[in-house]
């Protein structure tokens, strides 16, 4: 029995068991989900990605994560190459690996919200978010390029208009 429960164990080797906590490790070796609602990251509305807790790995983008209903930290789309899909006991679900470091991150179900319909359920204890800064974010560079452009359209009317007030 304890050579079996070390081979379920033992593909999972690049997850240091050290430097993690006992609840960590759990998810990250153990496969489990942590309690609905108890996450860290279930209802983040801060703009940044999310990184693999074990590997640094960049999995999620704050773009594809969407309100979630089940306690969960829920994306609707995953960075492409970061994460790889295993065979679940549950027919409906499959396990979600990190593809750097095979550790277990959450699970993946076919009944989510447009345009993917995938529903990816990921665990906050696997996550790490690292937040981007105000000039990174997309929607605040688009307001910020806006500004300087009307900036310098007025330099150009104010020349313009003396320039032609000296004649």
């Amino acid at each position: 029995m304890m050579r079996l429960y070390y081979q379920a164990f033992s593909k999972l080797i690049k997850v240091d068991r050290l430097a993690l906590t006992p609840h960590q490790y759990w998810i990250a070796a153990g496969k489990g989900m942590e309690r609905p609602y108890t996450g860290e990251y279930w209802f983040n509305q801060e703009v940044g990605t999310y990184h693999c807790q074990h590997c640094d790995n960049q999995l999620f983008s704050f773009d594809s994560k969407y309100k979630s209903t089940t306690g969960y930290a829920q994306f609707w789309n995953h960075i492409p190459n970061s994460v790889k899909l295993e065979e679940s006991n549950i027919k409906e679900e499959r396990d979600l690996c990190c593809a750097g470091c095979d550790s277990f991150v959450g699970k993946v179900s076919f009944d989510g919200p447009p345009p993917t319909f995938i529903k990816y359920s990921i665990n906050s204890a696997a996550l790490n978010f690292k937040l981007k800064s105000f000039q990174e974010d997309p929607y605040f560079r688009k307001i910020a390029r806006k500004e300087k452009e009307a900036q310098r359209q007025k330099k150009v009317e104010h020349n313009y208009l003396e320039s032609n007030s000296n004649l």
